[in-house]
């Protein structure tokens, strides 16, 4: 709606990017400091976390990018795909854990440690996530299709449409995430152990639906296939999850 800078270059899309980056750290600290979780530990996961949201951000740009080149024929360094984000940031999270981590805890403290984290992550995710999409409104990306009138809001398209009105669609899902951010919360409070089954599936499904009313074509990512590259990630997370569930009532049967 308003892709213009404010100040020093700065634009809400960034204002919103940092306002969910500091959510999810803020979130980070206040979840897991009610766990018994050593000071190093919790700071190591912290340092380990920002890093991996940097390289993240390059990610997210790189691939949008790439898409853009897949698109248009020509590569433009610009936008932001959240898939690609998450592959990035947890390629980089992972080398971190197991390359850097085994150096600095001989004892192995950070990977006895590692549940309270990775129950916890998906909720530093979804807010994160929810402040973003609000920043991709202002931005004019990641919108709905154009109608002319009502439920659509007047956009000015950063991404080829110009100006018109269009499905809010990234107001959608952040309504979305933030509502998963609240039931995951409560989940983690309760130590259902369950956080990243539930956001697995549960964003995976919401993606996979959304991206039928998203206008900003980000190409096909096979062409032999009818479905948007985050429609095919979206999949796979849904079949991670499934096959996440199928183990822990195989463990679970086996010990009972």
């Amino acid at each position: 709606m308003y892709p213009y800078d404010l100040f020093f270059d700065i634009d809400l899309y960034d204002i919103f990017m940092m306002i969910g980056l500091f959510s999810a750290i803020i979130v980070y600290d206040l979840y897991v400091s009610k766990r018994d979780i050593p000071a190093k530990v919790q700071n190591f996961y912290l340092f380990l976390g920002v890093i991996s949201i940097v390289v993240g951000l390059f990610s997210a740009t790189l691939f949008q990018s790439v898409f853009n080149w897949i698109e248009t024929g020509v590569f433009e360094w610009r936008g932001m795909t959240f898939y690609g984000g998450v592959i990035g940031g947890v390629a980089t999270f992972l080398i971190g854990l197991f390359a850097v981590g085994g150096k600095f805890f001989k004892e192995k403290e950070h990977l006895l440690n590692f549940t309270h984290v990775y129950e916890v992550a998906p909720c530093c995710i979804t807010i994160a996530h929810g402040f973003g999409r609000i920043g991709c409104l202002f931005a004019g990306c990641c919108y709905g299709m154009e109608v002319g009138g009502f439920p659509g809001l007047h956009m000015h398209s950063g991404f080829g449409h110009g100006e018109g009105y269009f499905l809010p669609t990234q107001l959608y899902e952040s309504v979305f995430l933030f509502a998963l951010f609240i039931v995951l919360s409560i989940f983690y409070k309760k130590g259902k152990n369950i956080n990243f089954i539930v956001y697995l599936i549960a964003y995976g499904i919401w993606r996979f639906a959304i991206e039928f009313l998203r206008a900003d074509d980000r190409g096909a990512f096979l062409p032999f296939l009818p479905l948007t590259p985050a429609q095919v990630i979206s999949l796979c997370m849904i079949i991670a999850g499934a096959i996440m569930i199928i183990y822990r009532n195989f463990k679970n049967k086996k010990t009972a």
